[in-house]
């Protein structure tokens, strides 16, 4: 399972996530979390907004929160994402 991480700059949500999904179809990733890095701090701050895009065309928006916050969700869908492979292999 390919996890990648993407710092955009976009105006809207919606270009953000479209933004994102090109890059997760260029990269080849199976998940790929992207936040917006232009209109808040991110770099150094203890908290983030990401949304978190799946090859199989799930999205997950997780609002500005504390980063270990984030850590969980992204475990979560690492783990959502292997059960259904799992599922799917059985």
């Amino acid at each position: 399972l390919l996890v990648g991480f993407a710092a955009e700059t976009a105006a809207t949500a919606d270009a953000l996530d479209d933004l994102g999904r090109a890059k997760l179809a260029r990269k080849g990733c199976d998940l790929l979390v992207v936040n917006e890095v232009g209109s808040q701090e991110v770099f150094g701050s203890p908290a983030n907004a990401v949304t978190i895009l799946g090859s199989d065309g799930t999205s997950v928006h997780v609002p500005r929160t504390a980063k270990d916050e984030i850590a969980d969700e992204i475990w979560d869908a690492v783990a959502g994402m292997l059960g259904r492979r799992h599922s799917i292999d059985s």
